[in-house]
């Protein structure tokens, strides 16, 4: 069989972005996490890909080559923890250079792929370190330090592209000199008669009927009165509050790390007044996941593997891009 481009995925986590990049003809040769049910859930949907467990900051480049029984690598992705640039320390807080970042950036010192692709949060550009210096400015200007590299910055909201969800987030690409990446052009709009794209994929296409949904994913009477008590002291002291319901025809709401808790950033409110969660699988849908996807662990495990997931789907697309380029 001959091998596609290689890829090696730090903070792995479940597998989003090796997924994505997998249906666009790459390999992924090694995932890297220190989430140990998170690369059980990475070993279960990638048998083809070596893994690793272990602290990112004692992985050197040599050893990731070794392991992946590779010399060289194509393509470096990840998605650093975005809380590493929020608690970087107390003498230097939101400073990059001090977080996990600082070990994506070392490795793709180290090997020197032929491109790398960076996710984060969307937040993370409005993000400021104790000096006032934006944070993505930080990131940016050290990577550009790798003068071999074209290093671009591009926003997106995956809805944009086919997900069932609104979620903003970042990419950063960098790619060698000589080759030219051009961003995927959206497929999807809000309103596909202004611009002649698809609609956003509905939220309904991918959750179950009320009735196959267990009891368990439904609030109590006495959760719900919880929340609309606390609705109602937010609104008096102007702020705003953490629960959001779904309109069934556009996009979910973001799933994030935290749902497993109580599900209220992304619920679905029946006629009848009842309120529920999104259920695991429904979770995996909306992240764009395949069906029958493998994910280890309790259920608080699975949801927030699915959490901090880059959705498959988006990744797919910008794999398809980089494909393209270093192809050319």
């Amino acid at each position: 069989m001959k091998r596609g481009m290689t890829v090696v995925d730090l903070f792995c986590g479940a597998g989003g972005l090796s997924t994505g990049f997998r249906r666009a003809g790459f390999q992924t040769v090694l995932g890297i996490d220190k989430d140990k049910k998170a690369v059980e859930t990475f070993i279960a949907n990638h048998p083809e890909s070596r893994a690793i467990q272990g602290d990112m900051t004692q992985i050197k480049g040599s050893e990731i080559l070794k392991e992946a029984g590779v010399n060289k690598i194509d393509v470096i992705v990840g998605g650093p923890p975005c809380q590493g640039f929020s608690m970087a320390g107390k003498r230097r807080p939101n400073d990059p250079r001090n977080s996990l970042f600082r070990e994506y950036l070392r490795l793709v010192n180290e090997l020197r792929p032929r491109a790398f692709i960076m996710e984060n949060v969307k937040g993370l550009l409005s993000m400021r370190n104790h000096q006032n210096e934006k944070v993505i400015d930080i990131i940016l200007k050290e990577f550009r330090k790798m003068k071999e590299y074209d290093v671009q910055l591009f926003p997106v909201n995956t809805a944009d592209y086919g997900v069932p969800q609104k979620r903003q987030r970042i990419f950063i690409v960098g790619i060698r000199r000589g080759y030219t990446f051009t961003f995927p052009l959206k497929t999807h709009s809000k309103d596909p008669s202004e611009t002649g794209l698809k609609k956003w994929a509905p939220l309904k296409s991918v959750v179950l009927e009320k009735e196959k949904v267990p009891a368990k994913y439904f609030y109590s009477d006495k959760l719900i009165k919880g929340f609309r008590r606390r609705e109602r002291e937010n609104e008096k002291r102007g702020l705003g509050f953490g629960w959001q319901f779904n309109d069934l025809e556009s996009p979910s709401y973001t799933i994030s790390a935290r749902y497993w808790k109580d599900g209220a950033e992304s619920l679905i409110a029946y006629k009848d007044k009842k309120i529920r969660m999104l259920t695991p699988k429904e979770c995996a849908a909306v992240q764009s996941f395949p069906r029958g996807y493998n994910f280890k662990g309790s259920e608080r495990d699975v949801y927030i593997q699915i959490g901090n997931a880059v959705p498959p789907l988006m990744a797919e697309r910008i794999a398809g891009s980089l494909k393209e380029a270093l192809s050319a």
